[in-house]
């Protein structure tokens, strides 16, 4: 015990810190489940607009799964995040953060989607 309280760090002073029953053993890493492209093309965004695109198909998607996002452009102040909305589907999230407005182009997406498996 160190005059701060108790010290959860290992014997040797470095590593993971086990707490309140948490156990990092147990924890999987996130695997791709999916890599593809998708055609997607974005609206055309006035400064602090936000948009969400409908239902783009991604088979093998599910609720829960992490979506990361590789647009074929600079995005140039054009904030975009994916997101699982139903099985095999995911929408895209857009808010342009730019001095002015954006429209960017049609084009071929990266997508990958990640699970604990």
């Amino acid at each position: 015990m160190s005059k701060y309280g108790v010290d959860y760090r290992t014997k040797t002073g470095k590593g993971i810190v086990r707490a309140d029953g948490f156990s990092v053993g147990s924890v999987t890493a996130p695997k791709a489940v999916v890599s593809t492209t998708v055609t997607f093309d974005p609206p055309s965004l006035a400064t602090g607009a936000f948009a969400v695109s409908s239902g783009i198909t991604v088979t093998g998607s599910a609720l829960g799964d992490n979506v990361e996002l590789y647009p074929p452009y600079d995005t140039d102040g054009v904030i975009y995040q994916g997101s699982v909305s139903a099985a095999n589907t995911i929408k895209i999230s857009l808010i342009n953060t730019n001095g002015s407005t954006k429209d960017l182009a049609s084009g071929a997406w990266g997508v990958v989607v990640k699970r604990r498996v």
